[in-house]
């Protein structure tokens, strides 16, 4: 495989999920943090007078208390993706599968067409037989695609804000068909890998297409 020096890299070549700990850290900051800023806020009364002559400052309390939202949300968010990530590599695990790496992924593709039929996959599996789809309540994938199956590997993209954004893996399939995947940073984590980390796996995923696919490579012509 291509070498890795990327630790989150390395954790999902090894099948193991990111310690969820500073996730809850910086969301505990963000729940008595905000509130806490607030309280101080409203103890001062430049603060009070200033609130009562401009709107602007009760923007400001509002986005704090929006903090407080997006702090629960990291937590409970990385507690239930760590807890089906969990589920998921015990039936790995479980079934014997030795796999190669794990991409763990978003289940809702961006564009209803990428959607896949119900149970999705939440981690696929690359190991020398091609992409195997797994979710917590299966004892063996859902998906199964060959190496056979798959041809180019590239990347999906986007219109935002008027520029072309990276946003998934793409594997085009035989039959004009594509399958198109969404990575997230870590087994057990539900966030987004986002452009920067579709750089780095793409080389990854590519390098593991050239080690593990052992089907004979049709000659070039003589010439």
């Amino acid at each position: 495989m291509a070498f890795i020096r990327d630790k989150w890299v390395e954790r999902l070549r090894d099948g193991t999920a990111a310690p969820s700990w500073p996730v809850h850290l910086v969301a505990v900051v963000l729940v008595l943090g905000a509130p806490a800023l607030i309280v101080a806020e409203f103890r001062s009364p430049a603060f009070v007078a200033e609130m009562a002559r401009s709107s602007r400052v009760g923007s400001v309390v509002l986005v704090e208390l929006l903090l407080v939202v997006v702090g629960f949300a990291m937590s409970i968010g990385t507690w239930w993706s760590g807890r089906r990530g969990r589920r998921v590599l015990a039936r790995i695990r479980a079934s014997g599968h030795r796999p190669a790496f794990f991409l763990p992924v978003l289940t809702k593709g961006i564009r209803r067409s990428e959607d896949l039929p119900r149970p999705r996959p939440e981690v696929w599996t690359i190991d020398p037989d091609g992409l195997h789809g797994w979710t917590p309540d299966r004892d063996a994938p859902v998906f199964d695609v060959p190496w056979a199956r798959i041809g180019r590997i590239s990347l999906a993209s986007k219109d935002s804000r008027g520029a072309r954004v990276d946003y998934a893996i793409w594997f085009g399939l035989d039959a004009d068909s594509s399958l198109v995947l969404t990575p997230r940073t870590s087994l057990g984590r539900p966030f987004e890998a986002g452009p920067g980390g579709l750089e780095t796996l793409l080389p990854v995923v590519r390098a593991l297409r050239r080690e593990l696919d052992h089907r004979p490579r049709p000659r070039s012509p003589a010439r």
